[in-house]
């Protein structure tokens, strides 16, 4: 029990930080939900207030659910999912006991550490169709029947799909080896001893004991794959609406907020969507704790 002195002292310590909690986060999200409220451009001392009228206005908006949010689940579920069968099995390797293992680590974090406008230009220049390094090398190895016009409308979304899985497939690798490398040694090689081959020694025992672990990376994925926007919007180059391919949530909120050459100042309806995006971090989070929950393991 805290004697009285303590919670004082314990209360004085914790205030500063919950001040700033308030002042800038709990506050900005009760603005923000007023905002999507009203009719406002964001430059004008006055709000209209219209009600529901922009969610109304978001649930029947054909682009935002056939484009925006097909795009976004897609980015979330169908990534995540290549992400993490990528993110195990470069790890499995690491974790078998090559050598240069942190070299090999480093590599895979790399792209990571590399600013996205500068990954959007590269990708855009290995889908080039003519001079681009993707169908180049197809055609250097006999498979030049499968050169395409990667960056074409119908095939945008799945292309820079597979940019953003090579740019953070990396990232979770650290994560997951973070993990792995707190097990004992002592686990696996008594493991060893009892017969377990490396894929067993793998699934059944340094999964289950980093599942603390890739429960927070799993849902780390989902926060970021919602917020996914400098690499997409890099992506138009500047376009008054980027490609639908490169448009997902965080996207097309901020053209509508505030446009690219072609002003849109909707701020009221962004908004809306911010709220959107912030119900769908909610409901990521609280599926990822549920679907994952399970005993602690302890070693």
């Amino acid at each position: 029990m805290l004697k009285r002195n303590d919670k004082t002292f314990a209360i004085a310590c914790l205030a500063p930080a919950l001040i700033l909690y308030i002042l800038f986060f709990v506050f900005p999200a009760l603005s923000a939900l007023y905002v999507s409220l009203t009719d406002w451009s964001g430059f004008t001392p006055n709000l209209e207030f219209i009600g529901l009228r922009n969610f109304q206005e978001l649930f029947t908006d054909e682009h935002f659910w056939k484009v925006v949010m097909r795009n976004t689940l897609g980015i979330i579920f169908i990534g995540g999912a290549i992400i993490f069968a990528l993110a195990f099995l470069i790890s499995a390797i690491l974790s078998s006991g090559i050598k240069s293992k942190r070299l090999l680590r480093s590599i895979v974090f790399f792209p990571n550490i590399i600013n996205p406008i500068g990954l959007a230009v590269m990708w855009s220049f290995i889908y080039e169709r003519d001079s681009g390094l993707l169908n180049n090398f197809l055609k250097a190895i006999g498979l030049g029947t499968l050169t395409r016009t990667w960056a074409a409308p119908d095939r945008l979304f799945w292309s820079l799909l597979a940019a953003l899985i090579w740019i953070y497939a990396g990232f979770f690798v650290v994560i997951l080896m973070a993990g792995f490398d707190r097990i004992p040694n002592d686990v696996i090689e008594s493991a060893k001893i009892e017969g377990a081959n490396d894929a067993r020694i793998f699934f059944s025992i340094k999964v289950p004991m980093i599942w603390d672990v890739l429960t927070m990376a799993i849902a780390l994925w989902g926060i970021m794959a919602i917020k996914e926007f400098a690499f997409l919007y890099s992506w138009g180059g500047g376009q008054a609406m980027p490609p639908e391919g490169a448009q997902n949530l965080a996207v097309y909120m901020y053209v509508m907020a505030f446009g690219t050459r072609e002003p849109v100042y909707r701020m009221g309806y962004s908004t809306a969507m911010g709220v959107v995006m912030l119900m769908m971090v909610i409901l990521i989070v609280l599926l990822v704790r549920s679907l994952m929950r399970r005993e602690s393991v302890e070693y």
